[in-house]
């Protein structure tokens, strides 16, 4: 089986809205190439060494691959995409380029590799890729390893960075935590790592789940994680003290009634996905809602807020 490459170039004001788009029509993966990498190249916090190609990058904008088998895609198929996105209010149109490219099925998992190598994400955590090895640099650190491509969430989005970073500063073992759009299941396993016991992986997407357990049983907390499809928070009984949603803006403007019925009194919603223009308008209503905002971090035009539920 052969796959296709639509690459995408679009402005960043609608690069997680269009990822979204794309991951509806049934895409095996999103890669993001950032423009803005190469004006500010990511910081060399860790010890990483970045070696960034012009080439690889768009002039504007942010350029997404996305990734569909042959048997679903389609010349209608690309149109409906197309059209959707032109149909996008912030979308600027001076930008946009659409393309394909077909790949063979044995350069398919090659692809991914090419974009994917082992880095830190944060202070404590480290992604690495199944393929490959990597030795821990002290003791402390520790170690997700992760399939990438199937379900969104690498760690090297600024969303996915801000909420490991928020998680290590703020979840503790006695915690118990549900992980909404849990995607590749990262935000799961760093939890785990952390040493927390009670955690329940949400998405909507079946596949997501799947992906979710895949990655849980290659970090060996398989039996440790409950991970089920599910609708955000809207059919959840069940209390925690961590509520953690990497997700669209727009998706967790939705939700923040139920976040906050569900996280226990002192818990903490961890939430991601927010593009500055939005994260004010989110933040004025995890506080009407009853949220105290303990934490808002900026990184690259994206933004997490951490709200805490306190007693009156």
């Amino acid at each position: 089986m052969n796959w296709t490459e639509l690459s995408i170039v679009v402005n960043h004001e609608v690069e997680f809205l269009v990822t979204d788009i794309l991951e509806n029509y049934g895409s095996n993966g999103v890669v993001v190439e950032d423009s803005n990498d190469l004006i500010n190249p990511p910081e060399d916090k860790f010890g990483e060494i970045y070696e960034l190609k012009p080439e690889d990058y768009p002039e504007k904008g942010v350029r997404l691959k996305a990734y569909f088998n042959e048997v679903n895609f389609n010349e209608n198929l690309r149109t409906s995409i197309e059209e959707e996105i032109l149909a996008l209010k912030d979308i600027d149109k001076s930008i946009f380029n659409i393309s394909e490219t077909t790949i063979a099925e044995e350069d398919w998992e090659n692809e991914w590799k090419n974009y994917f190598h082992p880095f830190r994400a944060s202070n404590k955590f480290t992604i690495v890729p199944s393929w490959e090895t990597y030795n821990k640099e002290s003791d402390e650190e520790l170690l997700i390893e992760l399939d990438p491509g199937m379900a969104f969430g690498t760690g090297d989005h600024p969303t996915t960075s801000m909420c490991l970073k928020a998680i290590e500063t703020y979840v503790t073992p006695q915690h118990s935590v549900i992980d909404v759009g849990t995607g590749s299941g990262i935000l799961s396993i760093a939890s785990h790592l952390i040493g927390v016991k009670r955690i329940k992986a949400l998405d909507i997407d079946q596949m997501a789940v799947n992906v979710a357990k895949e990655n849980f049983e290659k970090n060996h907390c398989l039996n440790e994680i409950e991970a089920v499809p599910g609708n955000l928070l809207k059919d959840e009984n069940e209390k925690f003290d961590i509520v953690i949603a990497n997700i669209l803006a727009h998706i967790i403007d939705e939700m923040i009634e139920d976040a906050y019925n569900t996280v226990n009194e002192e818990g903490y919603f961890i939430t991601s996905g927010i593009i500055e223009e939005k994260y004010e308008e989110i933040e004025e209503h995890m506080k009407r809602v009853g949220f105290k905002i303990i934490s808002v971090q900026h990184d690259n035009g994206w933004v997490c807020i951490v709200g805490q539920k306190v007693s009156d």
